[in-house]
């Protein structure tokens, strides 16, 4: 019988030389099996992310002159052409005399439509879409000035759309399928702005017309803005809260932001020493005698339509009083007028759709029957004007005539330029009137003047609340 002898066990060197080998080769397994995922996860994200710069369209809708391009990278701006393409860095600014609504559209790759008036200024900083897949979609633009409305396509084929507006040191996200605008002007009053970027201190105006809107200031404050609203954001980037999408055209339409006197003395030659209102002027005309002119005054008066002048004190209010007295035979208008929009240049009205005029008027006396012989003196009238389409057209206006009737609705004589409007002695009248109807100012583009007067021989008459409202929707 042969005994087997068992083998001799291996080193204790050897034993751990096997053992570090088999780690060795097991960690080199797991950084490769590491780096592969890695390298899988990287493409798969690059594969996800990867981003293709799209072009712009430039499309003229008024004179070539008008518009500017500015090159990604330069300084100077040049012409342009129609049609032509837009990348990403490139510029494109609207001269401030250009004509009156739509001076250019950018037409985007996407079908999205932003339409420039005059005195606007965009930049594109991104126009990028995933290269492979439908995912994400990026718009990135700055707005650098003036008016500039942003219709997007509806029904993008992308999972994910991120449109956003830098406007100075705030920004605004719009979703897809709505109609938004911003307008960027100089503030009412000037403001120092300390701040480390380049931006202007300007005021923004966003409104919404279908959609949502986010506005997001420069603190990280964000504000929601739907359908029918708008927010304004003050020139250090902070944004207001929403309100209607409504914008009063008149200022001091009550009559309240000045004394009488500092509103009689816009007759005078402008005088730094001498206050004056800034909104409405007074004017008399023919040049007569002290004792054969008109007066403005300011009347202390009840909400109308009350008449009886014995209600609280905080609800008094003010009203423009155009008065003239004495048994005159001469002719006399008494009146006041503004001249709209920033410094009196007038204001571009093509973004409104509805447009309404309103007052409060109340004839005390009315010494010539009906408008008087020609039809033209009336203690109450309104004259606007506007023009049509372009910086070149001639003025046209529109004159409303508020008389006290007869009593038998009937005139002597009738002005074919002017609408009458029969009203009640001594009875508070509102008028109202959309300028948009089809008698008034349906396809204007462009308001410089809204005067009320009296004019006549006597007359006594007030007026308050005046009111022009413009709303896009």
């Amino acid at each position: 019988m042969q005994l087997t002898k068992p083998s001799p066990a291996p080193p204790p060197g050897q034993i751990r030389t096997l053992r570090l080998a088999w780690l060795t080769l097991g960690g080199f397994l797991l950084i490769f099996l590491l780096l592969l995922g890695l390298a899988a996860a990287a493409g798969y994200h690059f594969y996800q992310t990867a981003t293709d710069p799209h072009e712009a369209r430039l499309v003229l809708r008024g004179e070539p002159e008008w518009l500017a391009w500015q090159p990604a990278g330069r300084s100077v701006f040049q012409g342009v052409n129609d049609g032509q393409a837009l990348d990403e860095g490139d510029a494109v600014r609207a001269a401030a005399a250009a004509g009156y609504g739509q001076v250019a559209s950018i037409s985007l790759f996407d079908q999205s439509q932003l339409d420039l008036w005059a005195r606007a200024e965009l930049q594109i900083q991104q126009l990028r879409t995933t290269r492979w897949t439908n995912q994400l979609q990026t718009v990135m633009l700055e707005q650098r000035g003036g008016y500039v409305r942003y219709d997007l396509r509806s029904d993008q084929p992308y999972q994910n759309t991120d449109f956003q507006v830098q406007i100075g040191a705030a920004s605004v996200e719009m979703y897809p399928g709505g109609s938004y605008s911003i307008d960027l002007r100089q503030p009412a009053r000037e403001v120092q702005v300390l701040s480390a970027g380049p931006a202007p201190a300007l005021v923004a105006d966003i409104a919404v017309r279908s959609g949502s809107a986010i506005v997001v200031g420069s603190n990280g404050d964000q504000v929601v803005v739907s359908a029918g609203q708008r927010v304004a954001v003050d020139p250090v980037g902070q944004p207001g809260l929403p309100v209607p999408a409504r914008w009063e055209l008149v200022r001091d339409g009550g009559f309240s932001q000045y004394s009488e006197l500092e509103y009689n003395n816009t007759t005078l030659e402008p005088n730094i020493n001498t206050p004056a209102s800034e909104f409405w002027k007074v004017y008399g005309t023919p040049t007569l005698t002290p004792e054969q002119r008109g007066f403005f005054r300011i009347a202390e008066i009840c909400r109308p339509p009350d008449v009886d002048n014995r209600c609280l004190f905080n609800e008094r209010r003010n009203a423009a009083w155009f008065y003239r007295a004495g048994n005159q035979t001469i002719g006399f208008a008494t009146g006041i007028e503004q001249r709209l929009g920033e410094n009196g240049s007038g204001i571009d009205i093509s973004e409104y759709r509805t447009l309404t005029f309103s007052m409060w008027a109340r004839v005390l006396k009315q010494a010539l029957v009906d408008g008087g012989e020609r039809g033209t003196e009336c203690p109450v009238m309104v004259r606007i004007v506007g023009r049509r389409f372009s910086p070149a057209d001639p003025d046209q206006e529109r004159v409303i005539c508020l008389y006290v009737d007869n009593g038998d609705g009937s005139l002597r004589t009738r002005s074919d330029d002017i609408i009458y409007v029969p009203v009640e002695l001594a009875e508070w009248y509102h008028l109202e009137i959309d300028l948009r109807a089809e008698d008034w100012l349906p396809d204007f583009r462009y308001l410089r003047l809204v005067q009320i007067y009296a004019n006549g021989h006597d007359y006594n008459a007030l007026v308050a609340d005046v009111s022009l409202v413009g709303a896009q929707r």
